[in-house]
């Protein structure tokens, strides 16, 4: 709870002026002390003497004697008024920190004000507003929905300025500011880089961080009075704040440029330091009073997601009227999260934060809720959750049907979709992704009566298995299996993990999974003999997958083409690939482009890719 407020006034050289600002304090002092009703609220005021040379320290001393709530600092030399203004804010005990030169004025509803509004509780206080006295009249203060960080009020001046530039004045100055200490603590005060004590801008690179960070509430009450005085900073730009901002031509000399561009570099290197140091402390008594979704945004841009994620699930707790601003920001931030988790193989949270993204119901564009569809998918498709990423792509492609990713990992999911589904025990999926190809030139085959296949090569019955659901639809067709299943793969039983089966084994178990094993004629045995034994003109479909050796290849293509029917298909597989280093044996390439060759005459060649797909068309 805020019990106190500390006022600042930093002064050099103003034996003519400051007491007067000192009685503008003061009189601003009783008027709150009348309003509250109170004394439990401590007040103290810190003036702090830069190296004053006329009789400014002594004015002071004298009009402070008798008021125990007055501090003097004194530097030795003039650091700037940054520095002097850090160093009251140092010494300094209140909750709420008031900052005057000591040439202005305090107008006596000033403190009263903003400390009603910098401590109004919306929670515990149900009121909306509160009437104030002024010399100007009665007038209403609508009081903050929300708790805020800063308040500025509205500036008076003597000359008449144009709009535009008195509004940039008020809202930049310290002056019309009250601001709770720890707001100021957090951006470490006031810049104090000797370029300011040069050209001034304190107040524009506080006003930055602050207003950067922290939620603020603008009165238009003018409630202090900030008086041009000759060679002041409103005196030097006078006609620069009454001429129209599209008519102002700035004069700056070059050698001051260069000192803004400094200046402005180091409002940039604090800001960045700011925003790293946010993420590193701990925000729960500020979050109140944080500008969390302009932070939420700024942090989205960084692409520092989980910063993003946190502002706003803390805000929307605080304010929950917020949801429909911050859904769509929160959408992309549980996205871009998600996917950054799904690069680190972190599938859980990946698709925890995917999902978040999508139960928002973002009003984003199609093209954006389809890319957040898709990024779930393919972490579901990870997480081996195939029926529910299969779900998410079609909502992806309904949403953009020519998105590629998605169109490119369709079909491999819908069949680990289907193969999951089915209780198929594969080790590999090295099918899946010819699925398409083999939709596209070999799926018109699942009208024809009888389809007769020849595999040779079936090793588990991954492609075995695609070809009977996908293929042999009709019921008298039928698939030959020729494999020598020598070898052995880890069993998959959870309770049994120690067990080994063979992969015969696992070839039979996955047949009579696809519900049709009487389709399935298994030959055991090397390919190059039981082909001999096979009747020719018999298969409309063959496919040679049974070794990776060149000359295997190719006698098994060569005994193979004798079986295959004009206007039958051959499949070739591993068309790509090469042995390791060291291994002089020929690969697969080389057998199936000789038979592409010699047989040219009689072969039409309908796809060459890592498979090759061959139509007899002769004998």
């Amino acid at each position: 709870m805020i019990r106190s407020f500390s006022i600042i006034v930093p002064v050099l050289n103003k034996e003519n002026e400051i007491i007067r600002t000192l009685q503008s304090v003061e009189d601003s002092i009783a008027f709150f002390y009348q309003q509250d009703g109170t004394e439990a609220i401590e007040v103290e005021v810190l003036v702090v003497n830069e190296g004053s040379t006329d009789a400014t320290l002594e004015r002071v001393t004298e009009f402070s004697r008798s008021k125990p709530h007055y501090k003097i600092i004194n530097h030795f030399k003039s650091l700037g008024i940054g520095p002097a203004r850090n160093t009251g804010a140092r010494i300094s005990r209140g909750d709420i920190l008031f900052f005057c030169d000591g040439d202005d004025l305090i107008f006596k509803e000033h403190f009263y004000l903003c400390f009603k509004l910098l401590s109004h509780q919306p929670a515990i206080d149900a009121s909306s507003s509160f009437s104030l006295q002024t010399d100007r009249g009665l007038c209403t203060i609508e009081l903050p929905q929300h708790p805020v960080g800063i308040v500025r009020t509205g500036v008076y001046m003597q000359d008449a300025l144009h709009p535009h530039w008195k509004a940039a004045i008020e809202n930049t100055i310290a002056l019309n500011m009250a601001i709770r200490r720890d707001c100021h603590e957090f951006v470490e005060g006031f810049p104090e880089a000797p370029v300011y004590k040069q050209i001034g801008c304190e107040d524009i690179s506080y006003d930055l961080w602050v207003g950067k960070f922290f939620k603020l509430l603008k009165v238009n009450l003018e409630t202090v009075e900030y008086i041009r005085y000759p060679g002041n900073n409103l005196d030097r730009q006078l006609k620069k704040f009454q001429t129209p901002p599209e008519k102002y031509q700035d004069q700056t000399p070059p050698e001051q440029r260069e000192l803004h561009g400094i200046r402005q570099r180091l409002e940039q290197d604090r800001l960045t330091y700011l925003f790293d140091k946010f993420k590193r402390v701990e925000a729960s008594e500020l979050f109140a009073v944080l500008n969390w979704q302009s932070l939420a945004t700024d942090y989205l841009a960084q692409e520092s997601y989980a910063e993003t994620v946190r502002l706003c699930e803390q805000g929307i707790i605080r304010e929950p009227e917020t949801i429909a601003a911050v859904r769509n920001l929160l959408a992309v931030a549980y996205n871009n999260q998600g996917s950054v988790l799904h690069q680190q193989k972190n599938l859980t949270q990946a698709v925890d934060f995917l999902e978040k993204a999508i139960a928002l119901q973002p009003a984003l564009p199609p093209a954006d809720l389809a890319r957040i569809h898709y990024n779930t998918a393919a972490a579901l498709k990870d997480q081996q959750q195939y029926e529910k990423a299969l779900s998410s792509l079609q909502k992806s492609l309904t949403l953009d049907p020519q998105l590629p990713e998605a169109m490119a990992i369709l079909p491999e999911v819908k069949y680990s979709a289907e193969v999951q589904a089915k209780g198929y025990e594969f080790s590999q999926n090295w099918f899946g992704p010819n699925i398409p190809i083999w939709e596209q030139y070999v799926g018109k085959l699942a009208q024809v009566p009888g389809l007769r296949a020849l595999e040779v090569g079936s090793w588990e019955g991954r492609s075995t298995c695609w070809i009977i659901d996908h293929l042999l639809t009709d019921p008298s067709a039928r698939i030959t299996c020729i494999d020598s299943f020598q070898g052995s793969v880890e069993h998959t039983d959870l309770y049994s993990p120690e067990l080994i089966e063979t992969v015969e084994e696992r070839f039979d178990r996955n047949i009579v999974r696809t519900g049709s094993p009487e389709k399935v004629r298994k030959l055991v045995g090397r390919s190059q003999h039981i082909l001999r034994s096979l009747v020719p003109d018999s298969f409309h479909l063959v496919y040679i997958d049974g070794s990776h050796i060149a000359s295997d290849v190719l006698e098994d293509a060569i005994l193979a083409w004798r079986l295959v029917k004009i206007g039958g298909i051959i499949v070739f597989d591993d068309y790509g690939f090469k042995f390791p280093s060291g291994i002089t044996d020929a690969p697969p390439k080389v057998a199936i482009d000789a038979l592409m060759q010699i047989f040219e005459r009689k072969i039409k060649v309908i796809h060459q890719g890592y498979q090759v797909f061959l139509e007899k068309c002769a004998e």
